[in-house]
């Protein structure tokens, strides 16, 4: 279906943006409604009455929709400092990067192409870009200087920054009517969980859908300084292990539901146990242990005796595939590469990661696409990772933790929350989310408005293609499916 190309005085006519945008829309695969695309800014601030930032963002909306029933759902990466570009071109917007579908990177310069498992046959979408990142940057002040960004690099500016977005976004677009959904990826799945609370306690604004993708967790430790009292994040990263393992052929289990399900199992009692009680055990229910455990997740059980039952991330990554000469991503253990630094088997911050190198993949086809189809025209550079944030981003808060969704549940009964993992991410634990998220949500009823949903992939699930679409059909049921 071929779409109009709008002018760009009739779209700021008809959008309302507040900044310049220009919205030709290229011909979509035949699954795709017809929509609308539109780039531009909104400017934000503590007192909306005087901005000091404008936010970047991208909207898709479908064109003669009923916006008393048609959702729209704003869309964020996370961090702190990622801009939307990884949701926005490939995941879940109409266009996606062409790639082998296997999990790995395409080759420079890579390509779009029309996303048939995009978000938009059941969902208005608004990729956002938070201060710093993308296109978005400080206004400037009375001075003629632009204002300092690091007011924005923090949880609670952060969340008010965006939250405040969103309100100004429905107010300009008229569409406080429709159904209203919030998804985002890592340290963004985080920010989701904030907003279902801090939308509705101080802005106003009821949420009907909340998705958590990747939510990256930081386990409180009662054990700090002392990490040998900490069972916990060893228990929640042994199915992760087990998954990785069996996807390379090397675990007791087989790479499926039921082997998942088995160390899953595994890892709240025996593992747990077991860890708890070493020092009660003789020397052969101690070997039969270390064995069980070295058999599950593919190590040689020498290994696992030496570290007593618990192997980090780093030690698991560089010695899974080490006979191979192969390190494994942290991000994405069922992705390999040459170990160039195999003396270094004990230390994380040498591990491949991919997810900083993506940034460079997309960025090419997003700035093409951008310019040339969406019309949006600027010398500033886009920012898809802003280091700088991360290194300075304020993280006290009494938010973002698993209890505020718990909160948000219970006090909003329209909402629910999905969260969404890949099996092989080591960053990002799936077990982790659903021991801390079914510690926290206790009330019956919020507990039926919350799922989980695992796939075959990392951090970014998406990346496969089976993956991919079977996400786009879990959350479109979960869209239409009424709490």
């Amino acid at each position: 279906m071929a779409f109009s190309i709008w002018r760009r005085g009739l779209l700021l006519l008809i959008l309302g943006f507040a900044a310049s945008c220009a919205v030709p829309v290229a011909a979509l695969a035949q699954k795709l409604p017809g929509y609308k695309a539109a780039a531009g800014m909104l400017k934000i601030g503590p007192n909306p009455e005087r901005p000091d930032a404008e936010i970047f963002h991208v909207a898709y909306t479908l064109k003669a929709a009923d916006t008393a029933k048609r959702p729209v759902t704003f869309v964020f990466n996370g961090g702190p400092g990622a801009a939307s570009i990884y949701l926005h071109i490939a995941a879940i917007g109409p266009k996606t990067i062409v790639t082998a579908g296997d999990g790995s990177f395409p080759a420079s310069p890579a390509r779009l192409e029309d996303n048939p498992d995009s978000w938009i046959a059941f969902t208005d979408l608004v990729f956002i870009d938070p201060v710093g990142t993308g296109y978005s940057r400080m206004l400037p002040g009375p001075d003629g200087k632009p204002g300092d960004p690091r007011s924005y690099y923090g949880v609670d500016s952060d969340l008010n920054a965006i939250a405040g977005f969103i309100r100004q976004w429905l107010t300009v677009n008229k569409r406080w009517g429709s159904p209203k959904a919030i998804a985002g990826e890592s340290y963004g799945g985080l920010r989701v969980v904030a907003l279902s609370r801090v939308l509705t306690e101080q802005y106003g604004i009821n949420l009907n859908r909340a998705v958590l993708m990747s939510p990256e967790w930081k386990l409180p430790s009662l054990a700090e300084p002392f990490p040998s009292y900490d069972l916990l994040h060893a228990a929640t990263l042994l199915p992760t292990q087990a998954a990785i393992a069996a996807h390379h052929g090397m675990s007791t289990l087989q790479s499926d539901a039921a082997g998942y399900k088995a160390a899953e199992d595994y890892a709240l009692t025996g593992y747990l146990t077991g860890l708890a009680t070493l020092g009660r055990m003789d020397a052969q229910a101690q070997s039969a242990f270390y064995a069980q455990v070295a058999g599950l997740i593919g190590l040689d059980p020498g290994l696992v005796a030496a570290n007593r039952g618990r192997i980090g991330e780093a030690l698991f990554s560089t010695s899974l595939l080490a006979a191979r000469g192969k390190v494994l991503d942290f991000y994405d253990g069922a992705q390999a590469s040459d170990n160039p630094t195999p003396d270094k088997r004990d230390e994380l911050g040498v591990l491949p990661r991919t997810i900083n190198i993506f940034a460079g993949v997309l960025l090419s086809p997003f700035m093409d696409y951008v310019q040339n189809e969406l019309g949006y025209i600027t010398e500033r550079p886009y920012t898809t990772l802003n280091l700088e944030a991360n290194v300075l981003w304020d993280r006290k808060s009494r938010v973002v933790g698993p209890e505020d969704l718990a909160i948000a549940l219970t006090q909003n009964t329209d909402l629910k929350a999905l969260v969404l993992h890949g099996y092989h991410d080591m960053g990002a634990n799936y077990f982790l989310s659903r021991y801390l998220l079914e510690q926290s949500v206790r009330s019956p009823s919020a507990r039926d408005r919350l799922s989980f949903r695992t796939y075959q992939g990392g951090h970014m699930f998406y990346l496969r293609k089976a993956s991919r679409a079977q996400t786009a059909a879990d959350v479109r049921r979960f869209f239409e499916t009424p709490p």
